[in-house]
């Protein structure tokens, strides 16, 4: 009887309930044929992940017991960078790069399923999810690099740059790994064969197997984008960003960290390229600058008709981005304690240094946590990299419910996600401009 009331709640609360609901009853189907018994015993916990990510939903039916089990055996304390690099050493049993590849996927997929237990069952908050997830992609990256041979490379150093939430260790459910590759032995046969290794790691990286997929991968901020070279001389990597980049560049290497570097090569090029992103900036140009670039983003991908978009609509998370930005390239310079790639250490900082009240840091830490979560939801169900919900009641009541806004009371999450919203939108106007308004 307690566990079926305990089963009744966990529906009820279940963010997508129907999907929650039809797992919930094939799981009891397939544990009745196999034998296993009432497996997991948190089924709460269970019908909670079935309820949130149908991607999660069907690794468990692929793996069956041994996922199930995890759901009763996780801890946070096994859950760090060094677990996962042992973890993942056990691909090295497999000769085959395919068959090490499926692997990876296997191991990945087990370690970020364990983090999402982890979080819905409140043992880690947004914070601390966010960091394990991109500890996750670290470890990941480093093992699919040693499979084509870029780990060892005696001929040439490499460096791999993380870009963005990658680099502020701030990455959520369905993030994508923003990267940029830099070597320094451009000589033909040796581009030839890097470039070579690194496309083959494109190709396999975003593929999908059974047990899932590794990461989608964009490369679009690399030197001179799309069109530029898929691998990058360290010289042109530094003529580049010596030279009058535009802003929105200067901007996205506010969040840029070697990600792995075993020469030092990455550290050696930011270190000569930061007195140039942190440059003596005329405030007003930079200012007008990032309210034109805040402006086309939100006309361009934040106006989605009949929907929220919680990253790039108004008062969304590229609004409190960019007000760091707005700042750290103002006064980095003069602050090399500024130059942080965390959003959230950015906010502290700028609070410790005088630039904004502790007051306006409190709560826009508070409101880049609720915009996080809200973004983090939407994408665990496929893990994809999307961040726009419908806002009309009965379309956002899943996201409703992971806020914690259950039944009647998701019009309060609407409420919260308005006012949330205004504030943000406020602060940016404040402290940068107004991005609704011409720019003479």
């Amino acid at each position: 009887m307690e566990r079926a009331s305990g089963t009744g709640v966990a529906l009820a609360r279940a963010w997508h309930q129907q999907s929650a609901q039809a797992s919930l009853e094939r799981w009891i189907e397939v544990c009745k044929k196999e034998g296993w018994g009432e497996i997991p015993a948190d089924l709460p916990l269970l019908i909670a992940v079935f309820g949130a990510s149908w991607y999660f939903t069907r690794y468990i039916f692929y793996r069956g017991k041994e996922a199930a089990l995890l759901l009763d055996n996780t801890t946070v304390q096994e859950l760090h960078l060094e677990s996962f690099i042992q973890k993942f050493q056990q691909i090295k049993q497999f000769a085959e790069p395919e068959r090490q590849l499926e692997r990876l996927r296997l191991l990945k997929n087990e370690i970020m399923l364990q983090i999402l237990v982890c979080n819905l069952a409140q043992r880690l908050d947004q914070e601390q999810t966010e960091q394990l997830l991109t500890h996750l992609a670290y470890a990941s990256l480093t093992a699919i690099l040693d499979i084509f041979e870029l780990t060892s490379r005696t001929d040439s150093r490499l460096a791999v740059y993380g870009m963005g939430r990658m680099a502020g260790e701030e990455m959520t459910f369905g993030s994508d790994l923003d990267l940029i590759f830099v070597f320094d032995n451009n000589s033909p046969d040796n581009t030839y064969q890097l470039s070579r290794k690194v496309r083959m790691l494109m190709r396999h990286i975003a593929s999908a197997g059974s047990a899932g997929s590794l990461y989608e991968v964009d490369m679009r901020l690399r030197p001179h984008g799309t069109s530029g070279a898929l691998l990058t001389p360290a010289t042109a990597f530094l003529e580049y960003h010596q030279s009058a980049c535009e802003t929105w560049e200067r901007q996205m290497m506010t969040r840029c960290k070697p990600v792995f570097d075993p020469h030092r090569l990455g550290r050696e090029c930011l270190d000569k390229i930061s007195p140039y992103i942190y440059g003596d900036y005329d405030r007003e140009i930079l200012r007008r600058d990032i309210i034109a670039i805040r402006r086309r983003v939100q006309d361009e991908k934040g106006d989605i008709r009949g929907k929220y978009e919680v990253k790039r609509g108004p008062g969304g998370i590229m609004d409190i981005d960019f007000l760091t930005h707005y700042l750290q390239l103002s006064h980095g310079g003069s602050h090399p304690e500024l130059r942080t790639c965390s959003t959230r250490a950015a906010l502290k900082l700028l609070a410790r240094d005088g630039f904004m009240t502790e007051t306006d840091s409190a709560k826009l830490l508070l409101a880049y946590d609720f915009l996080k979560r809200t973004e983090s939801s939407i994408r665990l169900f496929d893990l994809k990299p999307v961040s726009a919900f419908p806002d009309q009641t009965a379309g956002h009541l899943p996201v409703a419910a992971a806020l914690g806004y259950i039944g009647v009371e998701a019009g309060e999450f609407t409420r919260e996600y308005k006012t949330v919203t205004a504030y943000v939108r406020e602060q940016f106007i404040n402290i940068v401009g107004d991005p609704s308004l011409s720019i003479q």
